[in-house]
């Protein structure tokens, strides 16, 4: 399809490519860290379960938003089909691991799902608006692609190192984020879509891309983080931001 190669120490590679390889440290990161380690483990606090849903559900309604926005920018109903798509998953589908987390932690479910935005996932939230706002179909996926790919590398990792045997409560956790065999994923499709885009578009786009897939890639180290410390709001708390 012409994706534009990208040459780096003498290797030739896809834009994908070079964005993933550009990500690796924050995503040895992510896998490094106390929230996604204790996954694998099977143990965590049951506050930091507990914020995660919370934020997490704040976060996928945005998330399911930007696809909506990401269908704006389409020209072939292919892609409008895929987004919509996500956008069910999103809606429909991620209530399973959130659900999870609310078993091994004890606590209702619905009774955590109205909580007020959390300062990163704030941030979150408004740094994919701005790519749907101001950016292209390339800035926008560039923006979405690095939540995927992150929780299916950390499927990926938990189920190459066993950690989904039936012991580990969060089993069931990781093996919905672990890609299915033989069939494309979606994170797949994201990343397809970042090549094709990106052989239409000029360097200075692609980085201006590049810059919002790896500051999405920090905002999920940084998610994990504030779930996992609880970090909320200091001074003006529950301020109803939505």
């Amino acid at each position: 399809m012409g994706f534009v190669p990208l040459s780096k120490g003498g290797k030739k590679m896809l834009f994908s490519e070079h964005l993933k390889e550009e990500a690796q440290p924050i995503l040895a990161a992510i896998h490094d860290h106390p929230f996604v380690v204790g996954i694998g483990e099977g143990k965590l606090p049951r506050e930091a379960l507990q914020f995660y849903i919370e934020q997490d559900t704040n976060y996928l309604k945005a998330f399911a938003k930007i696809y909506a926005a990401a269908i704006m920018k389409c020209d072939n109903k292919a892609d409008m089909a895929f987004f919509s798509e996500q956008i069910d998953l999103t809606l429909h589908s991620e209530v399973t691991p959130h659900q999870l987390f609310s078993e091994v932690a004890a606590i209702d479910y619905e009774a955590h799902t109205h909580a007020d935005l959390a300062p990163t996932a704030y941030l979150y939230n408004e740094h994919m608006y701005n790519a749907a706002r101001e950016g292209s179909l390339l800035d926008i996926v560039a923006s979405l692609a690095p939540c995927p790919w992150t929780y299916e590398e950390i499927a990926v990792a938990h189920t190459v190192s066993g950690k989904n045997e039936a012991t580990n409560p969060f089993a069931k956790w990781i093996d919905f984020y672990h890609p299915n065999v033989g069939e494309e994923s979606a994170t797949a499709k994201l990343f397809y879509l970042l090549d094709r885009e990106a052989a239409q578009s000029n360097e200075a786009a692609r980085e201006k891309a590049k810059q919002r897939f790896l500051r999405s890639c920090e905002l999920e180290w940084h998610f994990w983080e504030m779930a996992y410390h609880q970090i909320d709001w200091r001074f003006s708390a529950k301020q109803a931001i939505k």
